[in-house]
């Protein structure tokens, strides 16, 4: 189950005065991503490790649906639940790259058919999720944006394209030997496009409304930032694998080129982000017990180069 992380501080932007009072309403935690039942936009968060107030920009609320309909019986669900995909999907994939610590280059026995039942089970995880998150996105068609306006929850919008890309990574690297290479590279070649694609999207649209919806004190920054511009480095991590596959010449020059920008492009975001996480920890220390957590997300970008 996904842990809960509070909103990081910050405060919304309006043309309207200040919001007054003493405390704003906390954020929804990870676990419980979605908005409030009826659909309504993202809450205010407050609380939080700054202690100032912070305001999302939503979308206005449906009209709440009927009990006993299909809307009211849909699942909240939000982007953070995709980190469960991605957290089991790197065991996988770390136990199948391994190297072979036993005397004579022998694997670990078991070790192969244990990531390969990670694998499947992650498989499973992913086709359930993506049911729930549809059906749930039918039901309250403004979820999708009122997570994306909410100042914790956009930053998950990371975590949907590297549970496609670890996946799809899984598939060559465990899957051949259950539907074969070619269906193996099908597969990965289409998790590894659709992860690209949307992983290059949350560096861009994520980082954009979060500089331009809300104001961050100097106590802002927090672990979670990194999570949107991450996926690019994963497909650069990724996308190496497919690159003996993929015919001499252009189409592999194309590859490492787009590889290696990528790495450029998430490595440049996440050395800035690091930087002003490490003067928060510096002049205002860890914050909450919740959001310590967050601060391991800086070994995946920090890792995978």
């Amino acid at each position: 189950m996904p842990r809960s992380v509070p909103a990081a501080p910050s405060t919304a932007r309006s043309g309207g005065p200040p919001a007054t009072g003493g405390t704003g309403s906390a954020a929804p935690s990870a676990g419980n991503a979605s908005p409030a039942p009826n659909g309504n936009a993202a809450r205010s968060a407050g609380n939080n490790t700054g202690g100032g107030q912070s305001s999302a920009v939503g979308a206005p609320a449906p009209s709440p649906a009927p009990r006993g309909s299909w809307r009211a019986a849909a699942p909240e669900l939000g982007p953070n639940w995709f980190a469960a995909v991605m957290g089991t999907g790197i065991i996988a994939v770390a136990a199948a790259t391994l190297p072979s610590p036993l005397p004579g280059g022998r694997a670990v026995p078991g070790l192969h058919t244990f990531a390969t039942v990670v694998w499947l089970l992650d498989v499973a995880l992913l086709g359930t999720i993506l049911a729930a998150t549809a059906w749930h996105w039918l039901a309250e068609h403004q979820a999708g944006r009122a997570h994306l306006h909410h100042p914790t929850m956009r930053h998950f919008y990371g975590a949907p394209p590297m549970a496609f890309l670890t996946v799809g990574a899984g598939a060559l690297l465990l899957g051949q030997d259950l539907i074969g290479l070619q269906a193996a590279l099908v597969v990965d070649g289409v998790l590894w496009t659709l992860g690209t694609l949307t992983g290059v999207v949350s560096a861009v649209v994520v980082p954009v409304v979060t500089f331009s919806r809300h104001d961050h004190g100097a106590d802002g920054a927090f672990g979670g930032w990194l999570m949107p511009v991450v996926p690019p480095m994963v497909s650069a991590a990724t996308g190496g694998l497919l690159v003996p596959y993929l015919p001499a010449g252009q189409a592999r020059e194309g590859m490492l080129l787009a590889c290696y920008a990528m790495v450029g492009l998430s490595g440049t975001a996440s050395l800035v982000i690091i930087t002003l996480i490490w003067s928060r920890l510096a002049h205002h220390g860890v914050g909450t017990a919740t959001t310590g957590p967050t601060l391991w997300i800086m070994l995946g970008p920090l890792g995978q180069s």
